[in-house]
């Protein structure tokens, strides 16, 4: 565990520049009862969704960064985040390498970042939460939210970074995920 955590931390700094986690101050308990079945935050629908033929998913955990950068267009990127450049292909660390694609803002210091991580990632965040049918993680830090889904064979990250905390940066990175998602396996 501790091997896995290191290398998700080389990974992580290497591949989305990621920082020191941030403490998230919790809100005051709401008046509306809760249960304990509620242990993951609940769903959101990303603003576009896709339907992807079985034929046509793809293995994730053969993929290359190139392949990577091929499994989203930037006008679709744009309709779910904000606008990018086209990927750039991005291969780092040492066994197991991290292939991923850095797709930049066309302003300002953002990014959003799809990897393709080892199996068993996926338990990597702090918070668990709902992909659609898929059950990932995230954690957001100073300067980015990734989420991590688990696949066959591999884990999907997906990170978005910007220059400051903002809320809406999980929300932008679990609707890239669940976009993602249906084309992969």
């Amino acid at each position: 565990m501790i091997k896995r955590l290191l290398i998700s931390a080389v990974a992580c700094t290497a591949l989305a520049g990621c920082s020191a986690v941030e403490q998230v101050v919790p809100a005051p308990p709401s008046s509306e009862p809760s249960t304990s079945e509620e242990t993951a935050e609940t769903s959101t629908t990303p603003s576009i969704t896709r339907e992807v033929p079985p034929e046509q998913r793809r293995k994730l955990g053969t993929l290359s960064a190139a392949d990577l950068c091929g499994l989203l267009r930037p006008d679709e990127i744009a309709k779910l985040a904000f606008d990018v450049e086209p990927g750039k292909p991005r291969e780092v660390g040492v066994e197991p390498q991290v292939r991923g694609c850095a797709f930049d803002s066309r302003t300002g210091g953002r990014q959003v970042l799809i990897g393709a991580q080892a199996p068993g990632f996926a338990d990597l965040g702090t918070d668990e939460i709902e992909l659609g049918p898929v059950r990932g993680t995230k954690v957001l830090r100073t300067s980015d939210c990734t989420v991590y889904a688990p696949v066959t064979e591999a884990t999907l990250q997906v990170s978005v970074i910007s220059g400051e905390t903002d809320s809406d940066l999980c929300r932008t990175a679990s609707d890239v995920t669940q976009y993602l998602l249906p084309g992969v396996f």
